[in-house]
């Protein structure tokens, strides 16, 4: 009873995501998000972040309240965040042990299920997975995240001497993986640490190579960094608007066109210079606890509609699960307990244009 009441498509405080006019020209679209990090440790020592400390796992049940909440504020997605291979760390064995889990794997599948029990639709940033791994929680995930946090080759042992998992060559072999699976895949770039233009030039190629091969690539994140207090960056500046929006303008000249260009709204202020570039999507509204990066307030729906009306756009709020992907049954058959029906709307409204059109 419980369990059916999660997963329906309403709650008590917002209407059923229409998915229909997602693609239309004047529309912008963005997701409600809840954020639960279950785990800080993390095999990588980047210099510009705050992860890589000692840390507990998430009490798998403690994140249920989270979700229930979120779903009750309109949220319809749940981002898992953990450090790389966080079951490196004995404490982190021990505990999965003390827990009865035989792997973090399992530890994971466990909690990101709780999340969708609850009607919210999980998505992983974990770090690196093997094929086995990404197979296994494709059953419950609707992407998966892994980002190219990547600097040019000759400066790579200075940004990056204790991250062995940044490592280009291991984040293209991930996105490889996930394509092979079949798993819809967000992924992007970070600018401003260090990095050349032909650089993100090349990582931008990449991606589009990628999506070529597989078409899973559902989201291109375009990232700025953030300097962290506390961290050997934290004194750095971040990028300047002007290298943003080039950025920017390159994906979107590069990149298939069914891939969407994301930009943290929070972190780029002056964002109708982003939707006149192209962007469409204005990222997500965060749910329950605070930003990843405090110091930039969150946006509300209010401003974002706001936004919206005075560039001439509608707002929609999507699923984190984009339109085609959804038309093509790119889900597992367990959220297909939620996404059949909108395919199902998918292809009525077409078989219904086509008739119209006779």
């Amino acid at each position: 009873m419980v369990v059916g009441y999660a997963l329906g498509n309403k709650s008590d405080s917002t209407e059923d995501i229409r998915v229909l006019g997602e693609r239309d020209p004047d529309v912008l679209t963005y997701s409600r998000r809840l954020t639960v990090v279950v785990s800080r440790m993390c095999r990588n020592d980047c210099p510009y972040c705050q992860f890589h400390r000692a840390d507990r796992l998430s009490v798998p049940y403690s994140t249920i309240k989270l979700c229930h909440t979120a779903r009750q504020h309109g949220a319809r997605e749940v981002l898992y965040l953990a450090g790389e291979r966080a079951d490196k760390f004995p404490d982190i064995r021990s505990v999965l042990d003390l827990w009865g889990f035989d792997s973090f794997l399992d530890y994971l599948y466990t909690v990101t299920e709780l999340g969708f029990l609850e009607g919210l639709i999980p998505i992983i940033e974990v770090g690196l997975l093997f094929p086995a791994e990404l197979k296994r929680m494709s059953e419950i995930c609707s992407q998966v995240k892994i980002m190219l946090d990547s600097i040019d080759a000759e400066n790579f042992q200075t940004l990056y001497p204790k991250s062995p998992g940044k490592r280009l060559d291991i984040r293209l072999r991930s996105l490889h993986w996930a394509g092979k699976i079949n798993f819809p895949t967000v992924t992007g770039i970070m600018v401003g640490i260090g990095e050349s233009r032909s650089h993100r030039q090349e990582l931008i190629q990449e991606i589009a190579n990628v999506h070529k091969e597989y078409g899973t690539i559902q989201e291109v994140h375009i990232q700025n960094f953030v300097p962290q207090p506390g961290t050997p960056y934290g004194d750095k500046k971040p990028p300047k608007k002007e290298t943003m929006l080039q950025t920017v303008e390159m994906a979107l000249e590069m990149l298939p066109k069914d891939i969407s260009v994301t930009v943290p709204i929070e972190l780029n202020p002056d964002f109708d210079d982003f939707i006149k570039a192209g962007i469409r999507d204005l990222g997500y509204i965060t749910e329950g606890a605070a930003p990843m990066f405090s110091a930039f307030p969150a946006m509300t729906e209010a401003q974002l509609y706001e936004l919206a009306e005075r560039n001439g756009f509608r707002l929609q709020q999507r699923f984190p699960l984009r339109f085609e992907a959804i038309k093509n049954g790119k889900y597992s058959n367990k959220l297909g307990q939620v996404f059949d029906a909108y395919r199902y709307k998918i292809k009525k409204e077409e078989q219904e244009r086509l008739k119209a059109q006779r």
